[in-house]
């Protein structure tokens, strides 16, 4: 059988829509195959042992239906606001089910075009001109966002529960003198445990939470650049330990703001449970550190 499922893989090349009519076990042999392809060892996430695989279990094993929700980045907003309060959210100008519903006149000139069920789906609109001039082709592109069915792709199932939608939310302003930089602050069993920083054009970067560089890189990274410590670390580590209670695993994601901590979204499968490490030892180092529950 397992001959079978290796030439079945690799005629199809792993593509996913193939897969999902095959029975289950297949299937988790096509997510620890896609993995070990893409990770370099043997990946095995029913008997979990790396930081990759511990999360991909946890998916499957707790809260899905919870993890689902917070997934959905205009649910999320409500559980951010109850928890931490209304300013550490951006605010949302209206919610719709597709493009041609968007009344312009009373958006303001910028604002940031998203959807609530992908990862990587939204537009920063700089000028709303732009979006009137160009309708015909920011349609295609939100309606092929909003068809996708990303759990498919991803291999990330609570992608599977959202309701998809288009919203526009307000383009928080940065820093002066600064890029945009987003911090994800990696928590383990409800403690935050060290910071990841995405910044714009720049290399991703790790701390710990005392702001000290970690050796961790991930694979075509570039050359790493070191980054300031934030202003808002502090607050930053005080919220995601108030969000991630009741989670063995979740990145909480922020945007660093001129004017306040912008908590962007929940994140429990980054990179679909299949982080690139450069140096694979550190992965398996971070899986100790990850408890699961019993």
């Amino acid at each position: 059988m397992q001959y079978i499922w290796d030439r079945f893989y690799k005629k199809t090349k792993g593509f996913y829509p193939f897969f999902k009519y095959c029975p289950k076990k297949y299937q988790e042999y096509y997510i620890n195959k896609r993995a070990s392809d893409t990770l370099g060892y043997e990946y095995d996430y029913r008997r979990p042992v790396s930081f990759n695989e511990k999360i991909r279990w946890l998916i499957y094993n707790e809260k899905l239906q919870t993890k689902s929700l917070l997934t959905d980045k205009i649910k999320v907003k409500t559980y951010i606001t109850e928890k931490v309060g209304v300013e550490h959210i951006a605010p949302i100008y209206g919610i719709w089910d597709n493009f041609s519903e968007i009344d312009f006149s009373y958006l303001p000139n910028k604002f940031v075009l998203k959807t609530n069920n992908a990862w990587n789906t939204n537009m920063l609109i700089y000028n709303k001109l732009y979006s009137k001039d160009h309708k015909k082709e920011i349609k295609i592109i939100t309606d092929r966002w909003l068809k996708m069915k990303y759990e498919q792709y991803s291999l990330e199932p609570q992608y599977r529960f959202i309701m998809p939608k288009l919203f526009i939310e307000q383009m928080m302003p940065t820093e002066k003198g600064f890029y945009r930089c987003d911090y994800k602050v990696h928590c383990f069993n409800s403690e935050p445990i060290f910071i990841e920083v995405d910044g714009y054009k720049k290399p991703t970067r790790f701390y710990d939470k005392a702001w000290k560089v970690l050796p961790y890189k991930l694979v075509d990274n570039g050359e790493v650049v070191e980054a300031e410590k934030p202003v808002i670390l502090e607050e930053m580590l005080e919220i995601s330990k108030i969000l991630s209670q009741g989670f063995s695993y979740v990145r909480i994601d922020f945007l660093r703001s001129s004017n306040k901590t912008v908590v962007l979204e929940m994140t429990f499968t980054p990179y679909s449970a299949m982080i690139p490490f450069l140096d694979k030892k550190y992965d398996f180092e971070l899986g100790m550190l990850l408890k699961l529950p019993v």
